[in-house]
């Protein structure tokens, strides 16, 4: 393909094509030649932002998870919409994107040390509870995200908090508004209410076929399969090279070598020191007095009475000097080598730092086990392998993408890759089993270049290795038969005629044209009661003896206000909580008001 592309490259028509590139390079940029392609239409924009096909699937492919998350094994994904999943996403990704504009306007920033804690503190960038930069990596490359990517989704999180920040802090709370809250919370009603179940009407619900046809039809959305595909991959495997290195008794030995010194600096030891600070003295002067101590030491006085008597550590002297348990690492670098050379019990000579000048006293050694190479050869031998797997993978992992440019079939790449084909389960661009479990995986394979022209595609690094695939096959979205969906039908249908029954029923009660049996309640509005909360709701919207009609949970439920007891405002006592009760509802509804201006003040198109 190289050479044909060389050969065509020769012509004069070849020329003036490059010369018109040039030419547009010179006066427009590169963009546009990219635009020139049209490129796939955004499904919103939000300003000058626009929001992609790719984004409303990652964030459906995330609605999803969180779905099965909380779900656990009842998790069925056909119970859930996938068009009123799209349009959730796509509102979300409005949402974010208009408080980020506004954001913007504000200049509100994200420091990079405040982004650099988060991601330390996140738990699924760390290993035993330390922050792994390669787990890091993993993590953000199996959901499809660059470094800078995440970060820049870090900091948009952190202004955007910024603002519901400021809101919450600047709530202005007067006593007269939290006196009347706290009337209308402890206003009484009694009201009496009665509930129509619908389910009481699903026996005497007839659905025709003609019903079951013409609501399939009218909802056939409903029902379609999501678009699907299968691909056809070769695949670099990590644990493939990892197996096939071989391990000297040289590599071992050196690896044995790095383990123990890694071991040794886990060792920890109890000091005590004799400090001469160089503050009002000379370096000189310190150590002259640092040596006379040493002195009273060699003729018998024990470390703590010296200590006590002489030195200039205000936090140990009375102490005996003692500065505990530490790990290497915890002293200044001098302190630190002169008491990691000390056999326990053995006190230095002069050591001089930038804090003055010490005798360090080692007074216990807790060393750390050093197990046999015989006990850790195993794992050591997993290490040599991992590291000579590390350099070769990455080199032959470069060779795939290079043979991938120039390889015009999936067979062709493999054969001169010396891989196997394999071939994949189908998936969707939400949902995978194997290779397309990965998100970036599914992402690229719909793009239209790929399930349409059949591309290879780049490649691509997952958990499992390297990998460059073609789409094999490509289906798309589809309704499902009706006879596949009867059941789905005709128990929507006999919901919906059972409402119907039931909401005819509820107005024949409240016009009096049928004997009611009410159950009387008397509460405040949030006391809970077992009244249905939608009546409790409407209960306390209407006047004293009005009655009216609410859907519930069950079907409708008829409400009648009896009698309604009203509080003083000026009765009423100003507590704490009563104060930040009525702060958070202000900054909740402040929010929302500003939520609202937001969004009327922005451009967004659909």
């Amino acid at each position: 393909m190289l050479q044909t592309m060389r050969n065509n490259a020769q012509g004069i028509i070849a020329k003036i094509i490059v010369g018109f590139i040039i030419i547009v390079f010179a006066l427009w940029g590169v963009e546009s030649i990219v635009n020139l392609g049209g490129g796939e239409r955004p499904v919103a924009t939000v300003g000058d932002y626009e929001i992609t096909r790719v984004q409303v699937q990652q964030k459906v492919a995330e609605q999803k998870n969180q779905l099965r998350r909380q779900f656990g094994d009842q998790y069925d994904e056909g119970l859930f919409n996938e068009k009123f999943l799209e349009q959730s996403a796509v509102e979300q990704l409005i949402n974010e994107r208009v408080a980020q504009t506004q954001a913007d306007k504000l200049d509100l920033y994200a420091s990079t040390s405040e982004i650099d804690q988060m991601i330390i503190n996140t738990p699924a960038f760390q290993t035993a509870g330390e922050f792994d930069k390669e787990q890091f990596q993993l993590v953000l490359r199996m959901n499809g995200y660059s470094v800078a990517q995440y970060r820049a989704m870090l900091a948009d999180s952190v202004r955007q908090n910024q603002v519901r920040a400021a809101f919450m802090l600047s709530t202005i709370d007067t006593p007269f508004e939290m006196q009347l809250r706290q009337a209308l919370e402890n206003e009484q009603r009694t009201f009496a209410y009665t509930t129509v179940n619908a389910s009481d009407f699903k026996d005497v619900v007839e659905v025709t076929d003609e019903d079951i046809q013409a609501y399939y039809d009218e909802n056939v959305s409903r029902f379609l399969t999501p678009e699907r595909a299968r691909i056809r991959y070769v695949l670099l495997s990590r644990e493939m090279i990892q197996d096939g290195q071989e391990v000297t008794d040289e590599d071992l030995e050196i690896a044995y070598s790095d383990y123990v010194a890694d071991l040794s600096a886990n060792e920890q030891r109890e000091s005590a020191h004799i400090l001469f600070l160089t503050e009002d003295r000379s370096e000189a002067e310190a150590i002259e007095l640092a040596e006379a101590a040493r002195v009273r030491l060699d003729n018998g006085e024990s470390f703590a009475a010296v200590a006590a008597d002489v030195s200039e550590d205000g936090g140990s002297a009375d102490m005996g000097g003692s500065l505990g348990i530490n790990p290497r690492g915890a002293f200044d670098p001098a302190f630190d080598e002169a008491l990691f050379a000390l056999e326990e019990g053995d006190v230095s000579g002069p050591v001089v730092t930038e804090f003055g000048v010490h005798l360090i006293k080692a007074i216990s050694v807790e060393a750390v086990d050093t197990p046999a190479l015989a006990d850790v050869r195993d794992e050591l031998v997993n290490v040599v392998k991992a590291e000579k797997a590390g350099f070769l993978f990455a080199e032959r992992s470069q060779e795939l993408a290079n043979s991938a440019f120039s390889a015009e079939t999936i067979e062709e790449l493999a054969e001169n890759s010396g891989l196997t084909v394999l071939e994949s389960d189908y998936f969707t661009q939400t949902a995978g089993t194997g290779i397309a479990e990965a998100d970036q995986i599914r992402r690229t394979a719909f793009d239209e270049n790929m399930k349409l022209d059949r591309e290879l595609s780049d490649l691509v690094e997952v958990e499992q290795g390297s990998l460059v695939f073609v789409v094999d096959d490509y289906q798309d979205a589809r309704a499902k038969p009706l006879e596949e969906v009867r059941a789905q039908v005709v128990a929507a249908l006999t919901s919906q005629k059972s409402l119907e029954l039931a909401s005819d029923k509820a107005e024949q009660m409240l016009s009096g044209d049928v004997s009611v049996d009410w159950t009387e309640v008397t509460t405040t509005l949030r006391q809970a009661t077992e009244a249905p909360r939608t009546a409790q709701q409407k209960a306390f919207a209407l006047a004293e003896g009005e009655s009216d009609i609410v859907s519930s949970p069950a079907g409708y439920t008829l409400v009648k206000v009896k009698s309604v007891d009203q509080k003083s405002w000026e009765d009423m006592a100003v507590t704490d909580d009563l104060r930040n009760a009525v702060r958070n509802q202000a900054a909740r509804d402040d929010m929302v008001s500003y939520q609202a201006w937001s969004k009327a003040n922005t451009e967004i198109e659909q």
